[in-house]
This record gives C-alpha cells, sequence and structure tokens, in this order.
C-alpha cells in the first residue's frame, strides 16, 4: 500500500490539511491515543496514554503488556488521537455533525532505553501532570523495568479538522426548529484527598494552572 493511500482522506478530502500548528496543537492536547494492531489476524485497539516528544508521539504501557510486545517488535501499528470541539445540530439528522481535529499516524514504533528512557518518561510525566514531578520520588529500578516507552513517528499522518455550520436550507425560516453549535469543553473536577493523608497537605497550586480541553 502505498503513502497515498494511507494519508489521502477519500470522503471529504476538503477536510484534510497539513498546517503544522493544528497538528501541534492535536499533539499537544492530547494525553490519550487509540493504537490499532493486527494479531494473528484479529484487530486490536487499545487506549494508551501518550505525550509528544521531539518529532515524534511517546506511548507509555507495561512491558507485559500484549499490545506493547508487539509495537516493540517492530510490527506496523496505526496511532489515532481525536479532539472533539462542538456538535453541530442542524434541521436534519442527516446534516447533523461534529467539529474535530482528528490525526492517524502510521508506522513502526521504536522502543526507548537506557538514559533516553529516563527523559522519556519525565516528558511523558511533565505532559500528564504539569509541574508535579518535582515533588514525586523517583521512579525504582523495578517500576522503571515493568514500563515500556515506545516512540511512534509523526512522519506519515492523515490530519482531519471538521468545523462547518449547520445547512440553513430555504425551508428552515418557516420553522421553529433550533439550528447551531454547542461547544463541547472538558475541565478538571474537585480534587479528592485519599483517605489518610497527612492533615497538612493541601491541593497543590499547579493543577489550577493545568490546561482544560484535553482529552
Amino acid at each position: 500500500m502505498t503513502e497515498k493511500n494511507l494519508t489521502h482522506l477519500h470522503r471529504s478530502p476538503h477536510k484534510q490539511t497539513s498546517d503544522p500548528l493544528i497538528v501541534k496543537e492535536i499533539i499537544s492536547r492530547a494525553i490519550l491515543a487509540h493504537v490499532a494492531i493486527v494479531v494473528q489476524d484479529q484487530p486490536f485497539c487499545i487506549p494508551v496514554a501518550c505525550a509528544p516528544y521531539e518529532n515524534e508521539l511517546l506511548l507509555h504501557g507495561s512491558t507485559a503488556s500484549r499490545l506493547f510486545k508487539v509495537l516493540a517488535s517492530g510490527a506496523p501499528a496505526c496511532v489515532s488521537i481525536t479532539n472533539i470541539q462542538a456538535l453541530v445540530l442542524a434541521a436534519s439528522a442527516f446534516d447533523s455533525s461534529m467539529h474535530y481535529q482528528s490525526l492517524m499516524a502510521f508506522g513502526s514504533a521504536r522502543v526507548i532505553e537506557g538514559d533516553k528512557k529516563a527523559l522519556a518518561l519525565n516528558a511523558l510525566t511533565d505532559h500528564l501532570f504539569p509541574e508535579r514531578r518535582q515533588e514525586l520520588r523517583e521512579s525504582s529500578p523495578k517500576e522503571l523495568l515493568a514500563t515500556s516507552v515506545l516512540a511512534f513517528p509523526l512522519d506519515e499522518i492523515s490530519v482531519k479538522v471538521s468545523a462547518g455550520i449547520p445547512d440553513l436550507s430555504s425551508d428552515l425560516a418557516a420553522s421553529s426548529l433550533w439550528v447551531g453549535v454547542l461547544p463541547i469543553s472538558s475541565q478538571y473536577g474537585k480534587a479528592n484527598p485519599v483517605s489518610g493523608l497527612a492533615s497538612n497537605a493541601e491541593v497543590p497550586a499547579y493543577i489550577s494552572r493545568w490546561p482544560i480541553n484535553r482529552i
């Protein structure tokens, strides 16, 4: 299969983009990616914690995971990320849709080991939990051995953006039906401490600075 067949949009090609700023936005917002592989003719698609890392995407999981064993072997895979931004409520179910940004990456992962593994884990922690790493204890050798960190290439990607408005058909003016766009956003809830926490332990101030609208 050629690169064009993998990355070219056949359905709604006008929604495809190669804008590097949009690609960066999708990757920088994502904390979860879905990774698809095929094992003995059986497809699997598994959610995985992720983070941007230089020009690649970090994938984090257990060394005992079937997914990560397959990925570590160099098997081909597809990684997808989707940012849902709004619902489009049109005059018909057929025309109703969503605003979203999506990215699919094709390729084979590489295993990150040695000193670079620690750097990659730091990058992942900083992405998922900004400013928190300085307070955490160091991971033990046993924990590091149980953790797999892979870098997935972003050289072969397909990016799609949907941001249209509802179709204002000529007969809509005489209707009382509401038509419009309903934004969707995500936010963190109240931080709840675990029981047994020291009475003087407070919710870290940096949590209030964590970005919203993440996956």
